[in-house]
């Protein structure tokens, strides 16, 4: 479990070297960009683009398909539902019931569920090829504050832990005969007790081992922070980073300035 929530993988591609700050700033633009576009061409395009890069990336096969498999299911669920609930324009294809599925209702939702897949792969993209400390730590550089960045880094750690303990749990309570999925909604609610209560008791004793720890180690007590590895701009970074601006800011002026239809 502690592999497929942590997606980055190691490897030596130049996605893997490029600044956190660089890639966190890189998403954020593809992600405005993927809004900003209304056409289905443009959207198709960028999501092409996208995939080249998370094949750049060389990231492992079982990680992309784990995520990626959940950003296709909402792809066509978007596909399916839209025409559902627009049921503007003309021609219509065909009736269920009450319902008219009208020919633009359904390139509108293709269009929106190529957007959303566009905005969901390229965040994948950040995951695989950083690291979580480098991802909490271009934060800080940006201007977070240490101790908000520690305690998203700590959550990054904490989660596959919990989510193995939770399994633990589960599988220790199987097998003192509890069953947890069979029976009414009611009924595995309320087996599930059994599990919550040992969880929770469990995140307590690790928050407060956690404590501990920190105040062992004299946390705060210096206003001034030093690191181990420090992160800095390479000239490739700067090129990566204007590449990014460039491909937001011309698509920008066709739309908005010249009128061109993106």
């Amino acid at each position: 479990m502690t592999g497929l929530l942590d997606l980055y993988s190691e490897k030596g591609s130049f996605l893997h070297r490029l600044d956190p700050r660089v890639k966190l700033l890189a998403v954020l633009l593809l992600s405005v960009l993927a809004f900003m576009l209304s056409e289905l061409l443009p959207l198709v395009l960028l999501l092409a683009f996208i995939l080249l890069l998370l094949a750049l990336s060389k990231s492992s096969f079982g990680k992309a398909f784990f995520a990626l498999k959940f950003v296709v299911r909402l792809m066509v669920l978007i596909t399916l539902l839209w025409p559902l609930f627009d049921r503007s324009g003309t021609p219509v294809l065909f009736s269920i019931g009450p319902l008219d599925i009208t020919e633009p209702a359904i390139w509108r939702g293709v269009t929106s569920a190529v957007r959303i897949g566009c905005f969901a792969t390229v965040w994948y993209i950040l995951m695989f090829t950083t690291q979580q400390r480098d991802l909490v730590r271009a934060l800080v550089k940006l201007g977070l504050r240490f101790d908000y960045g520690l305690a998203l880094s700590i959550s990054f750690r904490f989660i596959p832990t919990f989510g193995l303990t939770i399994e633990s749990i589960k599988d220790a309570q199987r097998a003192r005969a509890l069953e947890l999925d069979k029976g009414s909604f009611i009924r595995r609610s309320k087996n599930y007790v059994s599990v919550l209560v040992p969880a929770v008791v469990s995140a307590l004793r690790t928050a407060d081992t956690l404590a501990l720890t920190l105040q062992s180690r004299a946390y705060g007590a210096f206003r001034d922070r030093t690191y181990l590895r420090e992160i800095r701009m390479r000239p490739s970074d700067y090129v990566a980073l204007a590449v990014a601006v460039l491909a937001l800011l011309l698509p920008a002026l066709a739309k908005y300035v010249y009128g061109v239809p993106l």
